[in-house]
């Protein structure tokens, strides 16, 4: 049995991916590299057009969220990851929680030299959404 789940993104910005947007998603995937993707558990990788239309990659990961109070959960849970291009050619990494559809993280103005320390920053545990070793 498959479970479905809302994905916290509006519809816009996931469905309709042309050539365009599959190449760029293989670009993002490629300088994300496997090591990456592992350590945040990455499943579902797909090629979106993004919040500009530029193009995107979407996918699962596993990351541990925070309370209410701001203290984190003990397990982690499925968030979406949505990377897309910018018209300045930057790249936004946006989190959003599968649960509860709310922001975990955003992180602007990446260039894809800088995108696999800023989407590995996202496994942490400490206070912060960010983990400040990898990304300020």
């Amino acid at each position: 049995m498959t479970t479905t789940r809302a994905i916290p993104f509006d519809l816009a910005h996931i469905a309709g991916a042309d050539e365009f947007h599959h190449a760029t998603a293989e670009q993002f995937r490629q300088a994300l590299g496997a090591g990456v993707l592992m350590s945040l558990g990455a499943t579902r990788l797909t090629a979106v057009p993004g919040r500009f239309d530029r193009g995107g990659l979407m996918f699962t990961a596993r990351i541990l969220p925070f309370t209410r109070t701001g203290d984190r959960y003990a397990a982690a849970r499925n968030m979406a990851v949505l990377i897309s291009t910018t018209a300045l050619d930057e790249i936004d990494v946006e989190v959003r929680e599968y649960a509860r559809g709310i922001e975990h993280a955003k992180i602007e103005g990446v260039y894809i030299d800088q995108l696999g320390r800023a989407v590995l920053a996202l496994d942490y545990d400490g206070p912060e959404p960010l983990n400040p070793r990898y990304w300020p």
